[in-house]
This record gives C-alpha cells, sequence and structure tokens, in this order.
C-alpha cells in the first residue's frame, strides 16, 4: 500500500477507503469492487443516528501517512490504521450530539489549504495541520466536508456561499449550486453533496448512488468533465449522503 500525498486526491487505484459501517449494503458491494479494501466507520454513541457513523465527522486524512480522529474511536479502528502504516493523532474535542459541538472534526483538506469554522477546530488537529503547512482558513459553514465535493486540489463543488467565498479567496475554482434537495439523509430534509463521493482512482469518482439524481447533475457532470474527471454509480434509485468516501491508501 502507498500513501496519498494530498488528502482525497489519489494518484493511483485506492486500496483502502473510509466508509461509514451502516453503508447501503448494494453500494458497498459495487464499491468492492473499485476498492481493495474498506475500512467501516462504526456508530459514534453521541451523534445523531443518520450521521453517527459518517467518516467526515470522526477523522480527517491530513496528508500521506498522517492522520487524525476523535478520542473516542474505537481501538480496533486505530489499529487497523496504524497496521496500513498511518500516525494517528487523537483530538481533544468529544463529539457531542448537536451543533457546533459535533464539527471538530468535520474539516476540508483541499490542497495546502483546509476549510473550517475554526471556531471550533479541535485544538490537537489545527496543531497537526500548521506542522504540516496545511493553512486553515475560516468559513462560517461547520459542516464544511459534508459540504464540499472534491475535485482537483484547485477545483470544489459546493452549495455553500461561505466557502465558495473563501475558496475563490484562496484561488480556487468552485461550482456553486443550489442545495441538493434530492440527496437523501435519514432524519434530515436532504444531505450535502460532499458526503455523496470519494475517488477511487486519480480520475474517477463514485457516488454512494445515481449522479442522475442531483438536481443540478448536467452542471456537475460538466465541472467534472472540465478536469477530465469520470465517475461510476455506485446504485441506480438513490443518492445518498452518507460522510464521503474517503480514499486513505493507493496501490
Amino acid at each position: 500500500m502507498g500513501f496519498i500525498c494530498k488528502a482525497l486526491f489519489p494518484y493511483r487505484k485506492v486500496s483502502l477507503m473510509a466508509v461509514d459501517r451502516q453503508l447501503d449494503h448494494d453500494i458497498k458491494t459495487e464499491l468492492k469492487k473499485y476498492v481493495a479494501e474498506i475500512l467501516e466507520i462504526p456508530p459514534h454513541n453521541n451523534l445523531q443516528p443518520p450521521v453517527s457513523g459518517h467518516p467526515d465527522m470522526q477523522l480527517v486524512h491530513i496528508r500521506e501517512n498522517i492522520l487524525a480522529c476523535q478520542p473516542d474511536m474505537p481501538a480496533e479502528i486505530i489499529l487497523e490504521l496504524k497496521k496500513a502504516g498511518f500516525q494517528v493523532y487523537t483530538g481533544e474535542e468529544r463529539l457531542k450530539p448537536y451543533y457546533p459541538l459535533n464539527i471538530a472534526y468535520n474539516v476540508a483538506v483541499i490542497g495546502n489549504v483546509a476549510f473550517h469554522n475554526t471556531k471550533y477546530t479541535d485544538p490537537v488537529l489545527a496543531d497537526i495541520l500548521k506542522k504540516s503547512s496545511i493553512r486553515l482558513v475560516h468559513v462560517n459553514q461547520g459542516y464544511t466536508k459534508c459540504s464540499i465535493l472534491p475535485v482537483t486540489p484547485e477545483s470544489i463543488i459546493t452549495a455553500d456561499p461561505t466557502i465558495e467565498k473563501a475558496a475563490l479567496s484562496e484561488g480556487l475554482d468552485v461550482l456553486k449550486l443550489p442545495p441538493q434537495r434530492k440527496i437523501r439523509l435519514p432524519g434530515y430534509n436532504y444531505g450535502f453533496i460532499g458526503g455523496t463521493a470519494g475517488f477511487v482512482n486519480n480520475n474517477t469518482l463514485a457516488f454512494a448512488g445515481d449522479i442522475n439524481m442531483l438536481d443540478n447533475k448536467e452542471e456537475v457532470k460538466m465541472f467534472l468533465k472540465k478536469y477530465n474527471i469520470g465517475w461510476v454509480c455506485l446504485k441506480k434509485d438513490f443518492i445518498g449522503d452518507y460522510g464521503g468516501l474517503i480514499p486513505l491508501c493507493q496501490l
């Protein structure tokens, strides 16, 4: 296994990916055709049930073999990560059920910048980002990683205006969408686009469902094509927010 230099952006086929243990069974089965090994993140007792296993709520891949996670991550998950060669840093902030006390690790690392509501970033995570020469940029949206679909280290898709403004200020290309109300997240009116997908190789996004279910599917497809990014749909009848499909290692 090789490490991914820039978080979220593999340059070879992904060999290890973090997903919600509660990921739809059919999606999980299909995903295994593209990824050698899946690390299933278990539900956190303090989080609301629909998002309790979302990987983007519980861990952050910073770069290469550097990773941070919430302090109650089960020992067996940390052991698996260490077996894969990761240096796992445990944060200080314990997750609570409601916003904003559930967002300490919902940080979006895009290239050399990390976006988050910095009032609530876990201090251990913030320190590791600084030591990794990744600049932490404030946005008002606390569910930051949930709200960002990475396309390249220089381009993203989001429905959040504060993220759009900050990303443009950092020189990123941004496709700004309205809220995608067909993204399924039980218990909520709709989910976030950042929670629907993740890269399975250098130029292919896997969607947890069908990209054609997005309200603005054509704009999304055009933006992906602009950067020569393809996609696979892991299920055909809906698209769901599962806290992202997070690539950790590559072949």
